[in-house]
């Protein structure tokens, strides 16, 4: 019984330790600032980045996206002309950096456009 229950230990703590290991490598792992890359943008490495819509939105969508985008602490500009989105942010822009806002803008504002579908 006592072999045993300190074979289970040892079993336990070699569990433990190769997903601590294995979760520590994948915060490690980085990848290319182009795996980030979204076709519909263009201008990233400046400051100014522009989003090209491929449909064009409603006027409420547009200023709802406006006002979200004029909300957020790293942007100091947005212009919307026609099919283009201008995003003016504080400093030059990476794939990276932008990735997720870029996701998120889509998600909340360009794909449930009414007029897109």
């Amino acid at each position: 019984m006592n072999t045993n229950f300190i074979n289970c230990l040892y079993f336990t703590a070699a569990l433990f330790f190769f997903s601590a290991f294995t979760a520590y490598g994948q915060q490690i792992e980085t990848h290319a600032d182009i795996d980030y890359a979204n076709p519909n943008v263009s201008g990233v490495g400046s400051a100014t980045v522009v989003y090209h819509l491929k449909s064009p939105l409603e006027t409420t969508v547009l200023a709802e996206l406006e006002n979200y985008m004029e909300s957020l602490d790293a942007i100091t500009g947005v212009d919307i002309n026609g099919s283009d989105i201008s995003i003016t942010f504080k400093e030059a822009t990476t794939h990276k950096m932008i990735y997720l806002f870029i996701q998120r803008m889509e998600m909340y504002y360009i794909y449930k456009n009414p007029k897109a579908n």
